[in-house]
């Protein structure tokens, strides 16, 4: 272990000269009493990203700093491979975007979002030619089960079911494959909270077991049958387990403000990060990296949406997502 590790030294040490680059919860607060979109997007420059000619296309500006970021990490790394469970669930993403829009006669690509493990070139030579045995498993049997199913049956909600539990499963999978503990806790929290969301929401709609069998995926902190067993019960019975569970400083949220329940995940991956921040080996500090280079995206995603829409501060700070400084 100290051997693959000592191999990390020239990259993290790269990671800690990136990381002077990044936005703290304090350059957060600058942002958001800049006075307008543009101000904001000036000091985005300012601090290295780069700004498409479109810069209005939100999703684009930012779609461009996370590629930069995945790519100084594939171009950094040893081993880019085991970063990948950090990127998987796009890769599902696409596959049922792209089969979506083909039926509909859309361009399959017009959904993709990256960065991906799987490239967009060779995603949508797939889906277009319908030859899903190009695609590495479980995307070849699970586009062939998903366009046979959207075919026959038209149902979109049961192949987007099959295809966002087999999503978390792998992820995990893939996660546990790598031996990386930090991984491993990360996508436990990704997979338990999508769970958590999943079951609660059906049960507000009043979705029956059979519905939640499908669309539960489990891990080892969040069990399936204890899981299921529980939301069998109702809301009620859902709670109480959840409030024996490593996600029961969350569950309080899920009631009343179920985007709240979101943050506070989104938080915990923020917060096991933070004992990393000077950790000089290993593969620690680059996913670190890109985890915290997500977060701080989505915090300025928000942002960039509040001064479009002229929202003011105090609407939109409370939905900034925690970063470490």
């Amino acid at each position: 272990m100290a051997i693959a590790e000592s191999k990390y030294a020239y990259a993290v040490s790269g990671v800690h000269v990136m990381e002077k680059s990044l936005f703290s919860m304090q350059d957060m607060d600058k942002l958001l009493g800049a006075p307008s979109y543009e101000s904001v997007v000036a000091l985005l420059a300012e601090k290295g990203w780069q700004i498409p000619s479109d810069m209005k296309d939100i999703s684009l500006l930012l779609r461009t700093e996370l590629l930069r970021t995945w790519q100084w990490i594939l171009e950094s790394a040893p081993d880019a491979s085991i970063f990948y469970p950090l990127i998987i669930r796009k890769d599902f993403h696409n596959l049922k975007a792209g089969i979506k829009s083909l039926l509909c006669d859309y361009d399959v690509d017009t959904y993709f979002i990256g960065p991906s493990v799987i490239s967009h070139d060779v995603m949508k030579d797939a889906i277009t030619n319908h030859d899903f045995a190009a695609l590495p498993e479980p995307f070849a049997t699970l586009g062939e089960e998903t366009y046979d199913l959207l075919v026959r049956t038209g149902d979109g909600q049961s192949a987007d079911l099959a295809i966002d539990r087999e999503c978390l499963s792998y992820m995990l999978a893939e996660a546990k494959k790598s031996h990386i503990p930090l991984l491993i806790e990360e996508a436990e929290i990704f997979v338990a909270s999508a769970d958590i969301k999943t079951a609660f929401r059906a049960i507000r709609a009043g979705k029956d077991i059979e519905f939640m069998t499908k669309a539960v995926a489990g891990c080892d902190t969040l069990p399936k049958d204890k899981l299921l067993e529980a939301a069998e019960k109702g809301k009620d019975a859902l709670l109480q387990y959840l409030a024996t569970t490593p996600y029961k400083n969350g569950v309080a949220f899920l009631s009343t403000q179920p985007d709240a329940f979101e943050k506070w995940s989104d938080d915990e991956k923020i917060r096991i990060l933070e004992a990393l921040k000077y950790k000089s080996l290993g593969p620690d500090p680059l996913i670190a990296f890109y985890l915290y280079k997500e977060a701080e995206i989505k915090n300025i995603r928000i942002i960039l949406a509040a001064k479009q829409s002229d929202l003011p501060v105090h609407a939109v700070k409370d939905r900034l997502r925690r970063l470490y400084d």
